[in-house]
């Protein structure tokens, strides 16, 4: 397992360089001047950290293992622990960017926006998507591979959308759903609902694994 993550340390890396130096400037950017883009960019981030796992997780590497002989068991196994281990950087980056650059913004964000509840939920609509990456990985071009991409991306994406539409609403004490919080029954659901069809679409890409072919 352990060759297995240092085969994707290039998928660590390009990963968490691009989500550490998009946080550095926005923070940087917040604190220094006092243009808004960076603020709304800093608005955007929960975006950023479901795509870029997902868009760095390509095949490449898998089919580069398997080629030197790796099984299709260890293959799948260093890939899943490597796109969790990824995606639980880029949520930390997240709650991290919020926290660095919350004292510098002309407008001041609603309590408890991006805290650790909201950026658990985020983390398994994450993991909805990476799952929904590695199932297509193991499918030929056409219409059911293009459904997996387009609804998990579609469903993440709501997900986000519908959060940050709270963060626009001058009064949030009278929104029956705020705060997204594992606490409030509704929302965790949401997040069993994603952590449960991110297992679903992990065992299915299991069992296609062990038919998976080697293409260089």
């Amino acid at each position: 397992m352990l060759k297995m993550l240092l085969l994707y340390r290039r998928f660590f890396r390009d990963t968490l360089l691009t989500m550490a130096g998009y946080v550095v400037i926005l923070v940087a950017g917040v604190w220094l001047t006092d243009i808004s883009l960076f603020e709304s960019y800093v608005l955007a981030t929960p975006l950023l950290a479901m795509v870029l796992p997902a868009v760095f997780a390509n095949n490449a590497l898998t089919n580069l293992a398997l080629s030197f002989g790796a099984s299709r068991r260890l293959c799948y196994w260093g890939r899943q622990a490597g796109s969790v281990l990824v995606a639980a950087c880029c949520m930390a980056m997240t709650w991290l960017t919020y926290r660095l650059a919350e004292g510098g913004m002309a407008e001041p964000l609603p309590a408890g926006v991006w805290s650790w509840d909201m950026v658990a939920l985020l983390f398994a609509v994450c993991l909805f998507v990476l799952q929904s990456s590695t199932l297509s990985q193991t499918m030929e071009n056409g219409w059911r591979r293009t459904a997996v991409l387009v609804g998990a991306w579609v469903l993440g994406s709501a997900f986000i959308v519908v959060v940050q539409a709270f963060l626009i609403i001058d009064d949030l004490s009278n929104v029956p759903l705020w705060p997204v919080s594992l606490r409030q029954p509704l929302w965790l659901a949401v997040g069993i609902g994603f952590l449960a069809a991110a297992l679903v679409l992990g065992v299915l890409a299991r069992l296609r694994y062990t038919k998976l072919v080697v293409k260089l």
